[in-house]
């Protein structure tokens, strides 16, 4: 193997594993912990957040049938995630644009029954945190598609901009970071966000 190849390896595991900072002390919420879930692609990490009363009320706009149980969210360049139905129906001038940059959008998603192969348990505080993160990084006044990938799911304009270095993975050790936990300094791929979840449990 190449020089190259093997100083990115080192780099994105050396990431993965490396907290970043601020870290707001734990053990600060009341009440139960919460688990929240992560569910994985080949190339893209959600949230899976538990549909829980708080989670409802804040997520309101998004009128959430009652038979769900999760809720997914996942932040990514908007070309890319609204003009696709599957990776290989991914145009060149999306995957060029996504590389580059492109501005960002937050896909929400509702789920039934369902038992996450990935998850990370928060206390009431961090969770309520992760939930205020995502809220501030959405544009609920800015919709900009509905039913693209799978049926019942919805797009906003989000905070930020995707490329290469900023991908949807480390959005979500962005988010929680913010919420209180040590994660990796940088996990742009799905393994990277695995082994950081490893590390940091």
């Amino acid at each position: 193997m190449a020089a190259g190849p093997i100083c990115w390896i080192l780099a994105v595991v050396i990431g993965a594993a490396l907290p970043d900072g601020p870290f707001v002390s734990q053990s600060s919420g009341q009440g139960p912990p919460v688990r929240v879930g992560l569910l994985q692609g080949a190339i893209h990490t959600d949230f899976l957040l538990p549909l829980d009363k708080a989670t409802r009320r804040d997520f309101a706009t998004l009128d959430l049938p009652e038979t769900a149980r999760w809720l997914a969210v996942g932040w990514g360049a908007r070309e890319f995630y609204t003009t696709v139905g599957g990776y290989r129906e991914v145009s060149r001038s999306a995957l060029w644009r996504a590389i580059k940059g492109d501005r960002a959008v937050m896909r929400f998603e509702p789920f039934g029954e369902y038992t996450p192969e990935l998850s990370i348990e928060l206390d009431s505080l961090e969770y309520e945190r992760l939930r205020k993160s995502i809220l501030s990084d959405t544009d609920f006044a800015q919709p900009v598609g509905a039913g693209l990938l799978r049926e019942g799911d919805r797009y906003f304009a989000a905070q930020g901009n995707f490329n290469a270095i900023n991908t949807c993975n480390q959005w979500i050790s962005r988010s929680l970071k913010r919420a209180g936990r040590r994660f990796g300094l940088w996990t742009q791929t799905t393994w990277a966000v695995r082994l950081s979840l490893a590390v940091h449990r």
